[in-house]
């Protein structure tokens, strides 16, 4: 693909060609795509060149999500017990970008049946697709896109195994495609395989910062958090102003008890998300654990000043302060937690927890 002719997709980060539709890479649509970094946007025939992306884009949609975060945080407060240890899923986040470039556009053998293929594809056909690309590979079996494409078609129709083996075709024709095959392995449960094939990107290119990244979840995901900490604080260093990253990565030295560490990265967190309801609690937990009780206090009033509505941050607070010897002013923050959390399934538990220390003499 002539880098002046191409675009990123928003969903994936894999270059289209500006006539397309939808990505032939995830099929999502390419509407406000911005043009590849470094080239100038396509002159379309009857209207203006697509404008630039704002180089402080990316850093605002993590700002957001991070909110976001603190959100989910507050929804599952009134909704639902909070966990002894947080879930992991909260941290999740929609795939990034892949530095390994997309090839370039089909020509010769097959290309026809491979337009047509991704055309109905994308028009909601994914039977008539998957005809079409079989076609497309069939006449040119070591075209590498064409299996790529033809495996997203085969997971739309409903075939899984087709669609991962056709993925693992199309790696193993083009290494470019081995992070997809990765991804494809880990969202069919496949961790310990898709981990192998993360390794190999790695040991080809150590700075592929997303791939870090996708390792990194990975590994979150299956409670490996110290690997997990050592990939995505290599992601990190990439990109030290991404907050969400950020969370992830003190989570996950949190949790392989890295103590220091782990509250170094909540701070850079806040720093950049002081809303950001989740880390703060996050993090007076962890000062807790240090044995911090005064600054884990000093972290949540903080928080109760921008956020005083935050029904986890009077729950931790309450937690604190009664592990600090306070059972007045804990009670005090558990009673603000119940009232503010009324249909959360511990708000009763709570609230008669609050009525046991504001009773004089109160213990739990």
């Amino acid at each position: 693909m002539k880098a002046k002719q191409a675009v990123v997709c928003p969903n994936c980060g894999a270059l289209s060609r500006p006539s397309w539709e939808f990505c032939a890479r995830c099929t999502e649509s390419l509407e406000g795509a911005a043009p590849a970094e470094g080239t100038a946007p396509p002159a379309e025939e009857g209207g203006p060149p697509v404008p630039s992306l704002p180089a402080n884009a990316i850093a605002l949609v993590a700002v957001v999500a991070l909110g976001l975060l603190g959100v989910a945080a507050w929804r599952y407060a009134s909704q639902a017990p909070p966990p002894a240890q947080p879930d992991p899923s909260l941290f999740t986040m929609a795939t990034r970008p892949s530095e390994l470039p997309a090839p370039p556009p089909p020509t010769g053998l097959g290309a026809a049946d491979y337009e047509a293929g991704r055309r109905q594809m994308n028009s909601g056909d994914p039977a008539g697709a998957v005809a079409r690309l079989s076609a497309a590979v069939a006449a040119d079996p070591g075209n590498a896109e064409y299996r790529d494409v033809y495996a997203f078609a085969l997971a739309r129709s409903g075939d899984r195994e087709g669609a991962l083996a056709a993925h693992a075709e199309a790696a193993r024709l083009d290494p470019h495609y081995q992070m997809q095959y990765a991804r494809s392995l880990d969202a069919a449960g496949q961790g310990a395989e898709a981990a192998r094939e993360y390794e190999a990107i790695l040991a080809r290119n150590p700075g592929a910062t997303t791939v870090q990244e996708d390792l990194g979840r990975l590994l979150f995901r299956t409670g490996d958090y110290k690997e997990a900490a050592s990939h995505l604080e290599l992601a990190v260093q990439k990109r030290p102003d991404d907050p969400v990253l950020q969370q992830e990565l003190a989570y996950s030295l949190d949790r392989a008890g890295n103590r220091a560490q782990a509250a170094a990265a909540y701070q850079q967190v806040l720093k950049q998300a002081p809303q950001a309801v989740l880390a703060r609690a996050l993090l007076a937990d962890n000062l807790v654990e240090q044995g911090k009780q005064a600054e884990a206090l000093a972290v949540l009033q903080e928080g109760l000043k921008a956020t005083p509505a935050a029904p986890l941050l009077h729950r931790e607070m309450g937690a604190v302060l009664e592990r600090s010897g306070r059972p007045a002013e804990a009670a005090a923050a558990y009673r603000a937690y119940a009232r503010l959390a009324p249909n959360a399934p511990d708000a009763k538990e709570i609230a008669d927890r609050a009525a046991r220390l504001g009773a004089p003499g109160g213990k739990p």
